[in-house]
């Protein structure tokens, strides 16, 4: 995927999050801690920005399968991509 390709789907699972009537922020928290090291290990989740559970949230729960969905998620937390300063606290 290209950078811009990869930039929009990020801040389109924002948006969607955002307008979607999602649980309440710890709640939410609390489902991307349980879910998220079976995708990204090593993550510390509870150093998160709230807009990064957010993303993160979005796309453990959308509709996004594979290793898109695992390039997407190391994207928004921070792993091994060039989009980590985008949500970095």
């Amino acid at each position: 995927m290209t950078r811009l390709t990869v930039t929009a789907i990020l801040f389109a699972a924002l948006a969607a999050a955002a307008q979607a009537g999602n649980p309440p922020q710890n709640q939410m928290r609390a489902a991307v801690a349980r879910d998220l090291p079976a995708y990204v290990p090593d993550v510390d989740v509870s150093e998160l920005s709230q807009q990064q559970v957010i993303v993160a949230y979005s796309i453990l729960y959308g509709q996004y399968r594979g290793n898109t969905k695992i390039s997407l998620l190391r994207s928004a937390v921070g792993g091994p991509s060039y989009l980590r300063e985008l949500f970095h606290k």
